[in-house]
């Protein structure tokens, strides 16, 4: 049965909800090892602290999305850091190194999936 628009359209966005649910996962747990990492206190290094520090992460970077350019990405980097530090109730240093680390955490989980949809596609 071939699918309409409806159906195009309700498979997009279940696929977007699926890529949220599975990057506010894995974000979640890189900015929990960051702070771990860093040093911030274990009373303060709650699993809920990381979620909600990953959701407005995602809405700050989606917002300076519109701001565009190098300002918009230094805005968001100043502002990511802010928000740890914020939601931590850390220093900027310890902020900055779980940034960092999530970065790091990032780029290696962007590299892994890489290569395993760019292996899937020459299969």
């Amino acid at each position: 049965m071939p699918l309409g628009r409806i159906g195009f359209t309700g498979m997009r966005m279940t696929s977007m909800i699926i890529v949220f649910v599975i990057s506010l996962i894995v974000y979640s747990l890189l900015v929990w090892l960051g702070v771990k990492i860093a040093g911030v206190s274990k009373r303060k290094r709650t699993w809920e602290n990381a979620i909600l520090a990953v959701i407005l992460m995602l809405i700050l970077i989606y917002i300076m999305g519109f701001v565009g350019g190098t300002l918009g990405a230094l805005l968001g980097i100043l502002g990511s850091i802010a928000i740890i530090k914020y939601i931590y109730l850390t220093s900027w240093e310890k902020a900055a190194i779980a940034w960092v680390f999530v970065i790091i955490g990032e780029l290696i989980v962007q590299i892994v999936l890489g290569h395993w949809i760019v292996g899937l596609r020459l299969i």
